[in-house]
């Protein structure tokens, strides 16, 4: 890409790109964080729907999924808001563990062994 000067949309998108290149992050934007708090609440709460609903029809005392169903159930009666953060952290947690396994996120620990060289002979 040269370094001419563009005008129209693609002028804007190269000033935009530049522009952000150089500033070292966005600025929050007040008006965007009670939108943000209502979408998180909105996805926390669609998620939480889907669990509930996909719970199982029989299961013993100590099934993992009966379980998990019996202490979201709870947590709702008692802490919503809470819920909410705990169903948050695990979609998080849930979506760094796809990105893990995509390979999108570098693992050090994966990282082959630094080896020393052997000195030059002379």
């Amino acid at each position: 890409m040269g370094t001419e000067r563009r005008s129209g949309l693609a002028g804007l998108v190269q000033r935009l790109d530049a522009e952000s290149r150089s500033a070292a992050r966005y600025p929050e934007l007040p008006a965007l964080v009670g939108m943000r708090d209502r979408w998180n609440q909105l996805h926390a709460d669609t998620r939480l729907r889907i669990t509930l609903q996909q719970a199982p029809a029989e299961g013993g005392p100590l099934n993992s999924a009966v379980l998990v169903h019996r202490m979201l159930t709870l947590m709702q009666q008692t802490s919503p808001g809470y819920l909410r953060h705990f169903v948050a952290y695990a979609d998080a947690l849930s979506w760094l563990e796809q990105m893990q396994q995509s390979g999108a996120l570098a693992d050090p620990a994966a990282s082959p062994p630094r080896t020393r060289r052997a000195p030059r002979k002379r």
